[in-house]
């Protein structure tokens, strides 16, 4: 068997992956972007050790193992899934509200993973940060009496959390 299998983000990452129990030598190893090893890409490695790196697209392993003359043999495969990079996307809304009694939709699209919150901010550089627990892809921005900065928090699977770009409601007084 190989111990090693993980979840990892794209791009630069690395999986350290061992072969136990095999009776006999390790004669390669092998990748394949299918479980069912249709195309496969050999690995000039004869140690039980490998470390797969930099994927950028889920990929299976898997050791081959000779016992003197007996026909080759394969292990069980392991699994390294890639999680594409997260993406925070653009939010489609912005507008000019008079202060007081108003609504804003906001929107977003274009993003990789999943929203994890939205933010907003009175400056457009977020120094200080006020958390909206809204998981969806639209918010409505209500009653602002001062012009208010939006955007949405993105994460894929294992990847790093982005940002999306920003939305601005401009408040004009009465």
């Amino acid at each position: 068997t190989i111990a090693g299998s993980a979840t990892v983000c794209s791009g630069t990452n690395s999986t350290a992956l061992t072969l136990s129990g095999n009776v006999g030598t390790i004669v390669r190893w092998e990748s394949s972007a299918s479980s069912t090893f249709a195309t496969v890409t050999a690995i000039a490695n004869t140690t039980a050790s490998y470390t797969a790196a930099d994927l950028t697209a889920t990929t299976y392993y898997r050791a081959v193992v000779k016992s003197g003359t007996c026909a080759e043999t394969n292990s069980a495969a392991a699994t390294v899934t890639v999680d594409p990079v997260s993406a925070g996307g653009t939010i489609a809304g912005s507008a000019t509200v008079c202060s007081g009694t108003n609504s804003t939709a906001l929107t977003l699209s274009g993003n990789v993973g999943d929203i994890v919150r939205w933010e907003s901010s009175a400056s457009n550089t977020f120094a200080t940060v006020t958390t909206i627990a809204n998981t969806t892809a639209n918010y409505t921005a209500t009653d602002l009496t001062a012009t208010t900065y939006y955007r949405a928090v993105v994460k894929s699977g294992t990847c790093a959390e982005t940002n999306s770009a920003t939305a601005t409601v401009t408040v004009d007084p009465v």
